[in-house]
Order: C-alpha cells, then sequence, then structure tokens
C-alpha cells in the first residue's frame, strides 16, 4: 500500500474520539453499577444454617441476615427441633444486637422474641408460645475466633397457648471458628413446657456447626 493511499484514508476527528468514549462510558456504567450492586448485596445479605445433634434431639434451623428497618440488620432464624419421644416443635426467633461494640469489643448482646408452636407426643399437648429473651456472648482472645455464651428465654403464661403455663428454654455454649464460613459448637440445654407434669423436651449436650453461604 502506497503513502498516497494512507494519507487518502481520512483520520479520525477528536469529535468522534470523544463520542466513542462517551458511548463506551455510557454502555459500561450500567454494567458496572450492576456488579456493585451485587457485590453489596453478597456482602450485607448473607444467609446459611445452623443444626445440632444431642443423644436424645435434633435441632436445624435457617438463618437470614435481613434489614429491619431503623434496628438495622439482624439475623432471623426459623427451622424445627426433634427428640427421640418424637416431639415436633417449630420455633422461629429474631434477635436485635443491643451491645456497645465501641466500648466493649468483646462482649454481644442480643435480645429479642422467640416463637414455638409444639406438637407434642401426649394426646392433645399443643402448644403456642411467644418468649422473650436473649443471648449473651463473650469473645476470647485478639483474634475473636472463639466466643461463650449463655441464652435463655421465657415464655410467660399469658403468652402460651394451650394447657402448659410457661416455656423455659436456657442454653450455655462455647464455639470456635473453622473457617470464615464455618463455625463449630458445642453446649448444654434445658428446654421445658411447664405442664401438669413437667415436660423436658432437650436436657444434655449437644455438638452442632454453623455455616454462612
Amino acid at each position: 500500500m502506497s503513502k498516497r493511499s494512507l494519507a487518502a484514508r481520512p483520520r479520525p476527528s477528536v469529535r468522534s474520539l470523544s463520542r466513542a468514549a462517551a458511548l463506551s462510558l455510557a454502555l459500561g456504567a450500567p454494567c458496572a453499577a450492576l456488579a456493585q450492586q451485587r457485590q453489596q448485596a453478597a456482602e450485607t445479605q448473607q444467609q446459611g444454617f445452623e443444626a445440632y445433634v444431642s443423644e436424645d434431639a435434633l435441632q436445624v434451623l435457617y438463618v437470614r441476615d435481613m434489614d429491619v428497618g431503623e434496628l438495622g440488620r439482624n439475623d432471623v432464624r426459623g427451622g424445627f427441633f426433634i427428640n427421640e419421644d418424637r416431639d415436633l416443635i417449630g420455633l422461629a426467633d429474631m434477635l436485635v444486637d443491643v451491645g456497645e461494640p465501641g466500648r466493649r469489643p468483646y462482649w454481644s448482646l442480643q435480645v429479642g422474641p422467640r416463637v414455638y408452636g409444639a406438637l407434642l407426643t401426649i394426646e392433645n399437648q399443643d402448644i403456642f408460645a411467644i418468649a422473650l429473651g436473649g443471648k449473651l456472648s463473650y469473645s476470647i482472645g485478639r483474634g475473636r475466633r472463639t466466643s461463650a455464651s449463655v441464652s435463655a428465654f421465657y415464655a410467660p403464661d399469658i403468652i402460651t397457648f394451650g394447657i402448659a403455663d410457661n416455656v423455659q428454654d436456657v442454653t450455655i455454649q462455647l464455639e470456635t471458628q473453622l473457617t470464615d464460613a464455618t463455625r463449630i459448637f458445642v453446649g448444654y440445654r434445658v428446654f421445658e413446657f411447664d405442664l401438669p407434669t413437667d415436660r423436658e423436651v432437650d436436657d444434655g449436650v449437644h455438638i452442632g456447626v454453623r455455616h454462612a453461604f
């Protein structure tokens, strides 16, 4: 190809280059914004499961991090509990973090309601209760990979429906982090319904896992 033919080709003007750049930015901006939104959603919206097994009981919960307005982002959990007597109990809770991480970085305090719906194997022992309580945790060490906690929930007679007078649910637990997404724990739980003859649906040591995805 001769130098004359190369010189005869029109060179792109500054205006056309500016238009091309503006078009590229216009097309790329929505993609970048969508990618950023997906990244932010992945960072702020987490879900997972929590399960434990003991000698006589099994519990499985689905956990989701949700935005509850002025209360911020908090974990909402729901699932089921079953024991060797085939007592089947559905439960759900939402705990709001009310601790002061700035002043007490190793302590965490969460409070909120927990709902129980129980189908006990004893005849005509169906129970629904709304309990109030919370969980107090203390992180051990600078890395905060291990923590000890105690949680307690109580449903008084006025918001316990059925023939039960109240519901008591207390757990002491020690957990440690295996990976960024997985924690294991061991604990002791006392979980009972106040009936004419008290019904302890769980009273013993358990071991479990919590995994986020």
